[in-house]
């Protein structure tokens, strides 16, 4: 399985260690505060289209929830309770849900894994990471996400 770690963050901007070494903004809740609401409106999607990118060149319709968690006042704030009301770990999910949920997700409103045994996997780290595998190389998804100012290298996902 390959695997990447798709970011906003310039892999050349890291030490070492692979810190990041730019004071940047790394929740939804700096909005206001360290990023405009477009200028994050439009890394959010970004990462949302990245997820949907990998999908289609695996032709994948249905990915499943590996693992949810919720964050009730987030949910609220979000006003998705309709929609995570009917969410639950091994559930199948189209890529229109995809979008919601990895959308509610970089809000911190709920933290997920989402995949397909031994072929597709999308997983949400802190500090505005995201990791993604898939059986293939997926060459034109990397090079989609990649025309949409994300970096996509490879990197083994912590979760």
């Amino acid at each position: 399985m390959n695997s990447w770690r798709v970011t906003k963050y310039n892999p050349l901007h890291r030490n070492n260690e692979g810190s990041y070494l730019y004071d940047d903004w790394t929740s939804f809740h700096e909005v206001g505060k360290k990023v405009s609401l477009a200028d994050y409106l439009k890394i959010e999607e970004a990462y949302i289209q990245a997820i949907v990118a990998f999908m289609n060149e695996m032709d994948i319709s249905t990915v499943y929830i590996h693992a949810l968690e919720f964050s009730s006042n987030e949910i609220q704030n979000q006003h998705a309770s309709d929609f995570t009301s009917n969410l639950w770990i091994g559930k199948g999910i189209s890529i229109e849900e995809v979008k919601e949920l990895a959308k509610l997700t970089l809000r911190e409103a709920v933290w997920c894994k989402l995949g397909i045994k031994n072929l597709f996997f999308a997983h949400f780290g802190y500090d505005y990471y995201m990791y993604i595998g898939a059986h293939s190389n997926c060459y034109g998804a990397r090079e989609s996400v990649e025309s949409l100012g994300l970096y996509v290298e490879k990197f083994e996902s912590p979760y």
